[in-house]
């Protein structure tokens, strides 16, 4: 990718890296028969390698256990055989792809190599672009669906949504808590204490949708598919050839619903849940692979959860005081994008009826 785009996540900090003052990407990217060039920060533990050869790579640190990295490997792997799907992962078949991942010591984090594309991130507020991420997920989830899935590594996620969604709720009801405890201390705390009601309101909406949705039941009843597990516009890159995707760490078996909510909470809360964006993007996918009620029920339910605030809460106990202050910052505008998606769930609901 390039310009505004960099392999599926937004750069902290960027610039050219001296040779000399950063010989651990120089050594890994020799391990994986690279020579490089230029090496530029992405961010922690992404690098963009300019070659000698003129390829650009991705190098990228997997601090997951290899047994993982096999197994999204071995899937990708086999999709690939199927064809008719562009996405950044390693072709064995090149010389730099011979690889799967390198580790400069035992006990270091495995690095993989990547192709680098260039091109640009989807546009959230674009009911084009939301049409055609919407047809790439579900040419993902046909071609998932076609493929024998390796069980060694497999991180089967079927069933785990009630007990996800009790941690989540169990972690925001601590850090309110929390709030109360410490005064007024913080800003955070003032907003945790004033709003903390509201948020575990949303929290049991949510918990309760799942539990009449029949979650249970649907495991049992509807056909899992290979997800994506973080579906979203930082991790699609738009090029000359087609949509690209991108970032396999959160690979996962489930229920095809996960990747159309996390589709659907990536996309929107860039666009300002604009209702015509989801229906676009939900439009481009019923144009490969069928939608059903079933389906949007389960969406709904993990959409009324404030994961939004949970994810900025969390982020704030371990951040920098500078990051402390952005956050409270952050914290009134994703309190009201999870309000205003009360009235995004009644027309997601409207569009439901419209399925079989």
């Amino acid at each position: 990718c390039s310009g505004s785009s960099n392999q599926g996540m937004r750069p902290a900090k960027r610039g050219v890296v001296d040779m000399i003052s950063n010989p651990e990407a120089v050594r890994l990217c020799r391990s994986f028969g690279v020579r490089p060039k230029r090496v530029r920060v992405v961010q922690n533990g992404v690098y963009r390698i300019f070659s000698a050869s003129g390829r650009e790579f991705a190098l990228k640190r997997m601090p997951y256990p290899p047994a993982q990295i096999r197994w999204i490997d071995q899937t990708l792997q086999r999709m690939r055989r199927k064809g008719k799907l562009r996405f950044a992962w390693r072709n064995p078949r090149d010389r730099t792809g011979k690889r799967l991942y390198v580790q400069l010591n035992p006990d270091s984090p495995p690095f993989i190599l990547i192709p680098w594309y260039k091109g640009s991130w989807p546009s959230p507020s674009s009911e084009a672009h939301m049409r055609e991420c919407g047809a790439l997920l579900a040419t993902f989830h046909k071609l998932g669906s076609q493929i024998r899935i390796p069980q060694n590594g497999k991180q089967n996620m079927l069933g785990t949504w009630p007990s996800y969604l009790r941690e989540e709720r169990s972690k925001l009801t601590a850090r309110i808590l929390k709030a109360k405890r410490n005064g007024d201390r913080r800003p955070m705390y003032r907003m945790l204490r004033r709003h903390g009601g509201e948020l575990l309101q949303m929290a049991a909406r949510s918990m309760r949708a799942l539990h009449h949705s029949r979650y249970f039941e649907r495991c049992r009843s509807i056909r899992p598919v290979l997800c994506h597990g973080d579906f979203g516009p930082t991790n699609v890159i738009r090029t000359a050839k087609g949509p690209v995707l991108i970032d396999f760490e959160t690979l996962r078996w489930d229920l095809a619903a996960y990747d159309l909510y996390r589709g659907i909470y990536n996309f929107c809360q860039y666009g300002g849940w604009k209702f015509s964006l989801a229906r676009a993007f939900l439009d481009g996918y019923r144009r490969v692979r069928p939608l059903t009620r079933a389906d949007m029920d389960l969406v709904k339910a993990l959409l009324r959860f404030p994961r939004g605030v949970c994810k900025l809460v969390e982020q704030y106990e371990y951040a920098t005081e500078k990051d402390k202050r952005m956050f409270e910052r952050e914290l009134p505008r994703t309190l009201s994008y999870e309000r205003r998606r009360d009235a995004f769930l009644k027309k997601l609901d409207a569009y439901a009826r419209t399925l079989k």
